[in-house]
């Protein structure tokens, strides 16, 4: 505990020189945006305002605090297991898009994706020697820790989809009114009150580019703005996403099965990608790369709300109905159309009294009614090798973060942490699909016909884990989708 202390305080220290040096020049800089992608950095103003970002743990496992806000939200995710070589590396998944959605309606009757979640995306831990704990770290290495004081400088990879519908004038990285498109975000985790959380954004382009400056601190309007080389998918396609370490630096790139269609970025400097130095919030050209060699259990973000490595998410709980919603703190920003009138449920820290549409029984559950929900398909993720796809993840573990936006949740004891959030109405978990070779995960609702597992529905999550009380996880189990 005294060297946990030390370190802790001597980072305080650190970060409190920092905000010193900087705001003595924060009135003369003309800062992009990205250095806090929650947006709350007094000298980086986010031309998007509702990003999507990587929830943090707050101090010894708390709460995250940024400049005074909470800013924690909902990721239910599943998470995969893996001794193989290079599972933490170089690996693939198979998605089928959501059909063509229901037309939503202004009284809830029917309701489209776009109203559950924001975006769904698949994570990865990469290296950044400049993002907590501040450590040197070896790309694609088991010697790599988790450890929060003596581990690997940490970043977290969100490979993010976002559904269409949002309204041009509100959406928050939706690209279309009717189709998908994906990004490349990376999020490190900083201490001064400048940097909280700097991030790497990138659209999937047809031809590798970026729309505009991908660092922290460079972000402008273009970055956030789809061209026509942005990857456009269509409802119900098919799609290969693969996540690997190249020599030049990490690929995320999706093939559109159905359409033919390939979006990719590399995550290096020559692309325009940067870390964030600690102290002074200054970016320098860099070149990410995974992590860790394996997916095993311990091998994970040390500072991230969820147990991060590779991960499968739905960001939820951002949604509620109505020009004004129902009058919450936690409402706002709203807009009246065109689509539907609705609030964002500030999307920095979610819906926290929990009564907008994704904590009510509006997911995919065989209704006409109401979406279907994105299936991954057998057997996936698989590991890649230089023959091709190679071992899938024997193991799996369910887990959500939603005690941290529970106002009743003791997060240092677990007291009055509850899943589902005791104000909740309905909270949507994992289901199996079929069986053997057809076999699929998907998020929502028991669906007639098609459920073949739903794990015991909520009691999927777990137990609150005992060195993390408002994190829940189920503990690692037999991946039933192993063809």
């Amino acid at each position: 505990m005294k060297i946990l202390h030390a370190a802790f305080l001597s980072s305080m220290c650190l970060a409190l020189v920092s905000q010193y040096t900087l705001t003595s020049s924060a009135q003369s800089q003309s800062l992009g945006g990205g250095l806090d992608c929650n947006g709350y950095s007094p000298i980086s103003v986010n031309p998007k305002r509702n990003m999507i970002c990587a929830d943090r743990k707050g101090r010894y496992g708390g709460r995250f605090w940024d400049n005074g806000h909470y800013v924690g939200h909902d990721e239910p995710s599943v998470q995969w297991f893996s001794s193989a070589t290079n599972s933490a590396n170089s690996l693939a998944f198979v998605v089928i898009l959501p059909p063509a959605d229901p037309t939503p309606t202004s009284s809830g009757t029917s309701v489209a994706n776009f109203e559950l979640f924001p975006a769904f995306w698949m994570s990865l831990a990469l290296c950044d020697p400049n993002s907590f704990p501040f450590n040197p770290c070896t790309p694609d290495s088991d010697a790599n820790s988790s450890n929060p004081v003596t581990g690997a400088g940490s970043a977290v990879l969100e490979l993010q989809f976002y559904p269409p519908g949002w309204p041009p004038f509100i959406r928050q990285i939706s690209c279309s009114t009717t189709r998908w498109c994906a990004a490349l975000n990376i999020d490190s985790a900083e201490l001064s009150s400048f940097c909280m959380e700097p991030v790497n954004f990138a659209f999937l382009q047809t031809n590798g580019i970026p729309t505009g400056p991908p660092a922290p601190g460079q972000q402008m309007t273009a970055t956030f703005t789809p061209n026509s080389n942005t990857l456009m998918m269509n409802p119900g396609d098919v799609l290969l996403v693969v996540i690997t370490d190249t020599g030049a630096g990490l690929l995320t790139y999706v093939l559109d099965a159905t359409t033919g269609g390939v979006g990719y970025i590399f995550a290096n400097a020559t692309s325009g990608f940067a870390n964030t130095n600690p102290n002074s919030c200054q970016t320098t050209p860099f070149t990410f790369h995974p992590e860790y060699n394996t997916a095993a259990p311990s091998n994970i973000v040390p500072w991230a709300a969820l147990q991060l490595n590779v991960n499968f998410a739905v960001e939820t709980g951002h949604f509620e109905l109505g020009a004004t919603g129902d009058g919450d703190a936690d409402d706002a920003p709203c807009f009246s159309g065109p689509t539907i009138p609705g609030c964002l449920a500030t999307v920095q820290s979610g819906d926290t009294d929990f009564d907008g549409l994704p904590y009510r029984a509006d997911w995919s559950d065989g209704s006409s009614n109401h979406p279907s929900p994105v299936v991954i398909v057998a057997g996936t993720p698989f590991t890649l090798t230089s023959a091709g796809f190679g071992n899938s993840y024997p193991n799996i573990q369910f887990e959500t973060n939603v005690p941290f936006t529970e106002s009743s949740c003791n997060t240092s004891t677990g007291v009055g942490c509850n899943v589902p959030p005791s104000d909740a109405a309905f909270y949507p978990f994992f289901s199996q699909g079929l069986s053997g070779s057809t076999c699929f995960f998907f998020f929502g609702n028991d669906f007639p016909g098609l459920t073949a597992n739903d794990f015991g529905k909520d009691a999927q999550y777990g137990h609150s884990n005992p060195t993390e009380p408002a994190l829940f996880t189920s503990g690692s189990m037999r991946n039933p989708c192993v063809p």
